[in-house]
């Protein structure tokens, strides 16, 4: 009777533990990635660009998808500023010494900064290269956004007459149009979620056109630029994994 126990006891602890590990979930199956990330940049400006403004920086967001067939899909937006201008937008109220004075009669402190807007639709391929640490590859993006620039004029004890609210609009250059981004990069998934990011060197043409009808130093607009910006950009990102569990029975 005892041993007929012992052989029952045996049996179903076999059974048991055979029926737990099989109906264990198997590793997950990543359908797709949805990303949120923040990015820092540096990029250089050519074409008519080139001529107002020096080098500057770029700070913004991006989300986007990537599908289990490695398509990718985004939306994303670019702050542009810098400290540096080539355009002498103020030079009908200078001095012959270069200065610009104020209100007190005294020389003004007054600078000039480039700040810019970029919003695009962005999408492409990435070539996977999985492994058990990571999911990481190169990815190649193309995408149509919009672009707007100005020259932030700061004059912080607001001394100059000339360049107060609304008149400033008469120096500020603002200037908007439809661009061409094209985009290729490095992204690193890691498998603990912790370590993730992005990569990348891009490209923007725009197609842009003074905004305002009537610049007071030159009394003219230009109806018709090409701005072109390049800029390397490093991302952190948050994924969020949409996956589909297998289960084995």
């Amino acid at each position: 009777m005892l041993k007929q126990w012992r052989t029952y006891l045996i049996c179903l602890t076999f059974f048991a533990l055979t029926g737990e590990s099989q109906a264990q979930p198997g590793q997950d199956s990543v359908k797709s990635i949805v990303t949120v990330d923040g990015h820092y940049g540096l990029g250089l400006p050519f074409g008519d660009l080139k001529d107002r403004f020096a080098e500057h920086f770029t700070l913004g967001t991006t989300v986007s998808i990537l599908t289990k067939g490695d398509l990718y899909a985004a939306i994303n937006y670019d702050f542009i500023f810098g400290s540096q201008t080539r355009e002498d937008v103020l030079s009908n109220l200078k001095t012959i010494d270069g200065g610009i004075i104020g209100r007190d009669m005294q020389f003004a402190s007054v600078f000039l900064r480039e700040r810019g807007h970029h919003f695009s639709l962005e999408g492409g391929y990435f070539f996977r290269s999985s492994s058990q640490r990571a999911i990481s590859g190169i990815f190649v993006v193309a995408g149509l956004g919009y672009l707007r620039h100005k020259i932030r004029i700061v004059d912080d004890f607001d001394s100059v007459v000339q360049i107060l609210d609304p008149y400033h609009k008469g120096y500020d250059r603002l200037t908007g149009g439809w661009s061409l981004e094209q985009k290729v990069g490095y992204q690193y998934f890691g498998r603990d979620k912790l370590v993730n990011f992005r990569i990348s060197l891009a490209v923007t043409e725009a197609f842009t056109r003074d905004l305002r009808n009537f610049n007071y130093n030159t009394t003219e607009v230009k109806s018709s630029r090409l701005d072109i910006l390049t800029g390397i950009q490093v991302a952190w990102i948050i994924p969020i994994y949409l996956t589909r569990e297998i289960r084995y029975y």
